[in-house]
C-alpha cells in the first residue's frame, strides 16, 4: 500500500515531527557543549526528565569517558531523586550496563565510589532505593553487602529492608535469608 492519501494529515505531521526530533537529537549530540549541557540539564530540576529521556533514547550513545562523567549524576537521581525521574534514571543505567561490559564496569565503579556517601546518610528511603537499584542492575554481591548493613542497623526501618529483600530474593533462588 503506497498510497500517501491513505493516512490522515495528523499521521504525516507525527512523522515530520519525529524526523525533526531525530535531526535535533543528532545535532545536539554533535554540539561542542553536549556533555556540559547534558550535565547542566541533569542538575536542573525543570530539565532533568528531558535530559534523562534523551539519555535513555540515545543509549548506548555515550562514549566511556562521557558515561564516566555522567553516571554519578544519574546514579544520584536513581537513588535519591524525584520519584518519577528515578525510574527513568534506572532505565538509563540498566540500558548502559546491559549493552557493553566496559559500560557496566563504569557504572559499577561510579556506584562503588558513591556507596559510602549513600550509606552514611542513614536514610531509610535512600537505602531502599539503593537496594532496588542494585536489584535492577543485577548486582547481587553489592545487594548482599547492603542487606548485611541494613540487618545490623539500629534503625528498625532500615533493618526492615533486610527482611523485605531477603525474603523476596530467597524465594527466587537469589539472596539467601540467614
Amino acid at each position: 500500500m503506497n498510497d500517501p492519501d491513505a493516512f490522515p494529515d495528523e499521521w504525516r505531521l507525527v512523522k515530520e515531527a519525529e524526523n525533526a526530533l531525530l535531526v535535533s537529537r543528532f545535532n545536539f549530540k554533535k554540539h561542542a557543549d553536549f556533555k556540559k549541557t547534558i550535565l547542566l540539564a541533569l542538575n536542573t530540576t525543570s530539565e532533568q526528565a528531558a535530559a534523562l529521556r534523551f539519555l535513555k533514547d540515545d543509549a548506548p550513545g555515550l562514549s566511556d569517558p562521557e558515561l564516566a562523567e555522567i553516571a554519578p549524576v544519574v546514579l544520584d537521581i536513581a537513588v535519591d531523586g524525584n520519584i518519577d525521574n528515578l525510574i527513568i534514571a534506572r532505565a538509563v543505567l540498566l540500558q548502559y550496563s546491559s549493552h557493553f561490559l566496559q559500560s557496566r564496569k563504569t557504572i559499577k565503579s561510579s556506584l562503588d565510589r558513591r556507596l559510602h556517601e549513600y550509606l552514611s546518610s542513614d536514610d531509610e528511603f535512600l537505602y531502599r532505593r539503593l537496594a532496588e537499584l542494585l536489584v535492577t542492575l543485577d548486582l547481587p554481591d553489592a545487594l548482599a553487602k547492603l542487606l548485611l548493613i541494613c540487618k545490623d542497623n539500629g534503625n528498625p526501618e532500615i533493618a526492615e529492608i533486610y527482611q523485605d529483600f531477603s525474603i523476596r530474593y530467597a524465594a527466587g533462588g537469589g539472596l539467601k535469608n540467614e
